[in-house]
């Protein structure tokens, strides 16, 4: 049987290639071709056919005009595509009368990572804009030209590695809030691609000199897990705002956190820049953490001072309607009372802005206490506010006894409620509820302060001396009436004012020089006598009348004089004439027929004795000396003591009839 044997020769185990079929062939260069010719047609396109269709399409995403009236390139060909628009302009809305452009740009280059925007994710690597002329308003109902869907949601811009503004100018009118901002823009990358970022602004704000600039890490290190720090210098007028935080997600600025230094002339002068309506201070300085979550900005751990009151807390402020939402809690552990003046529109006593000089000049010239700063019942309508305060102690002026201070107020559309505020004394307390609505051009206000438990020897501090006045003060005044400032609200003022001291004691020279009993009087006075005498009682009770003050009943019953008065206190122009009578309830030997007198302006009242009387009793007494004995030049002057007891209980149940919180059981002396 043969042998079969194998050729393993190159020839014999060489096989024949497999072939790629002539179909896939031909569909493989087809693709090659047209690729290539997609790549060549892109490389030659003129873009500028494209400026029309696209401009369309931004038009209907936007709601308005969008122009390019310039050239546009785009760069495909590159891991980092790009595209310029140049002379974009972007027109006003349909509801804006006159037309006009919100932005003209000379140039703007956009480009991004291209494999993320292949899974759709936007990482943008530079935004670079040179001449960007934009023209901001917004009017009174609050509408601005440039949103483009919901007003209120926050800017969330994608990662930027390099954002660049040449040439920038910004002209931004508020009506709602009466803003006026001319200024430029500047923002680059200062030391290269590792360098610092600047954004820098500088212009005019309601014609106060204005200057921003903001500085961050370099952007070329931006990540969308990794917070950006940055800093901020910001100088308005006199208000000078410093803040160094983070985005915790660039460039998320619906959540942001920093610490904040603010200070500043007026706490008021903050509304340009926040849209708050805050009260008038003195200067102040305030740090605290802010964070800003969507609508909800929380400045907390708040300490500072305004004026020469400390101030700690926190504020919460929610635009989630659009609508400032304000929500504070504060506290002094001591509160000047000048710096509470000035919450009322008073000026403060030092570091006064130049209004505040002037208005300090005006008061002071017209001889008034009570403040003429006007309320801006427009700011006022633009927000709505819950504030919470308390004062531990109190630091008063002329002597006042006041040890503590609570405020709670609530401003709801224009109507702001100071429900109740309270000063507390060593003994006693004054409360009180006062609203003001705003809702009209001219404020309507309502105010009810009791006056409860007081004791009147609180208000004197002499060191040995008995206090001439010692005893409990009861009082209730009632007014209303329109008026922009405090002063304009008295001087148009109805009500009612009581005053009730159900049981008391003065000193007793006092009580004689009412009568007027010179000689025990005078007596007394020289002698520096402390003894007290009885108050049975005393009422003062007006009835107010667009800003007049009429005395209804004016009583001081004390054992040895029964003191009536009459007479009128004007708030219109502060000033006051009152006249106190006395009849003596025992005879007197002399005694000068003439009323006590209170005059002049509520600043600095005047006491004397009234003219009239006195010189004519003068004249009889000589007639009588000259003609008869000179023993009867005393005659004229002597009272034969007829006068009675008041009827307290009578005065105090009218008194408690007009709202005075007096005790009955305390009159029954």
């Amino acid at each position: 049987m043969a042998t079969m044997t194998t050729d393993h020769s190159p020839a014999a185990i060489r096989r024949p290639a497999r072939r790629i079929p002539a179909p896939l062939l031909w569909t493989g260069g087809v693709i090659i071709t047209i690729v290539a010719l997609v790549a060549i047609f892109l490389a030659w396109f003129n873009w500028n056919m494209l400026r029309g269709p696209i401009a369309a399409e931004a038009s209907a995403a936007t709601g308005r005009s969008v122009r390019i009236d310039g050239d546009l390139s785009v760069h495909l060909w590159s891991l980092t595509p790009s595209a310029t628009v140049r002379e974009l302009k972007i027109s006003n809305p349909r509801w804006m009368r006159g037309g006009g452009d919100m932005a003209d740009i000379d140039s703007l280059t956009v480009s991004a990572r291209l494999w993320p925007l292949l899974v759709g994710r936007v990482d943008l690597t530079r935004i670079q804009a040179e001449g960007p002329k934009l023209s901001l308003y917004r009017d009174a109902g609050g509408r601005a030209n440039w949103t483009m869907g919901d007003p209120n949601r926050p800017a969330k811009l994608p990662p930027i590695q390099h954002f660049v503004i040449n040439d920038g100018r910004i002209h931004f009118v508020d009506v709602k809030r009466n803003l006026v901002i001319d200024g430029t823009m500047q923002s680059n990358e200062t030391g290269g691609g590792r360098g610092v970022f600047h954004l820098t602004g500088q212009g005019s704000l309601n014609r106060e000199p204005f200057n921003l600039v903001v500085t961050g890490g370099p952007l070329i290190d931006v990540r969308r897990d990794r917070p950006y720090r940055f800093s901020a210098d910001l100088r308005a007028g006199e208000t000078h705002v410093l803040a160094a935080g983070d985005l915790p997600k660039p460039f998320d600025f619906s959540l942001v956190q920093a610490h904040l230094d603010i200070t500043g002339q007026n706490f008021a002068d903050l509304y340009d820049l926040t849209g708050l309506a805050l009260p008038t201070t003195p200067p102040y300085r305030l740090s605290g953490e802010i964070a800003r979550d969507q609508h909800r900005y929380t400045f907390r751990n708040v300490v500072g001072h305004m004026g020469s009151s400390d101030v700690a807390g926190m504020f919460v402020v929610d635009h989630r309607d659009g609508r400032p939402d304000l929500h504070a809690t504060l506290r002094s552990r001591r509160l000047d009372t000048a710096d509470l003046g000035t919450l009322l529109g008073a000026p403060p006593r030092t570091g006064k802005t130049a209004t505040q000089a002037a208005d300090a000049a005006r008061l002071a010239s017209q001889g008034h206490i009570l403040p003429d700063t006007r309320l801006d019942v427009r700011r006022v309508r633009q927000m709505d506010a819950v504030v919470h305060y308390r004062a531990d102690s109190l630091l008063a002026r002329k002597g006042l006894p006041l040890t503590g201070f609570s405020l709670d107020l609530v401003l709801d559309h224009g109507v702001m409620t100071a429900e109740p505020f309270a000063f507390t004394l060593p003994h006693g307390s004054v409360t009180g509820h006062v609203r003001i609505d705003a809702r009209k051009d001219t404020p309507y206000t309502d105010a009810d302060v009791r006056v409860t438990n007081i004791h009147a020897e609180d208000f004197f501090h002499a060191a040995s001396a008995a206090a001439p006045l010692a005893g409990l003060i009861e009082a209730r005044v009632q007014l209303h009436g329109p008026g922009a400032s405090v002063h304009d609200a008295a001087a148009n003022a109805n009500g009612s004012f009581t005053v009730v001291a159900p049981h008391a004691q003065i000193r007793k020279a006092l009580a004689e020089l009412l009568g007027v009993d010179v000689i025990k009087g005078l007596g007394l006075y020289l002698s520096h006598d402390q003894s007290q005498t009885d108050v049975r009682c005393a009422v003062a009770d007006f009835q107010a009348n667009h800003g007049l003050l009429t005395a209804r009943t004016l009583v001081l019953d004390t054992n040895p004089v029964l003191s009536t008065g009459k007479g009128t206190i004007d708030l219109r122009n502060e000033t006051l004439d009152l006249a106190l009578t006395g009849h003596p309830k025992r005879f007197q030997l002399i005694r000068l027929a003439s009323p006590i007198t209170v005059s002049g302006h509520l600043k600095s009242p005047k006491v004397g004795v009234k003219a009239g009387g006195a010189p004519a009793q003068a004249a009889v007494a000589v007639v009588l000396g000259a003609l008869i004995n000179p023993l009867a030049a005393v005659l004229p002057f002597v009272d034969p003591g007829l006068a009675k007891n008041a009827d307290c209980a009578t005065l105090v149940a009218q008194a408690q009839h007009q709202g005075a919180p007096v005790r009955v059981a305390q009159t029954t002396r």
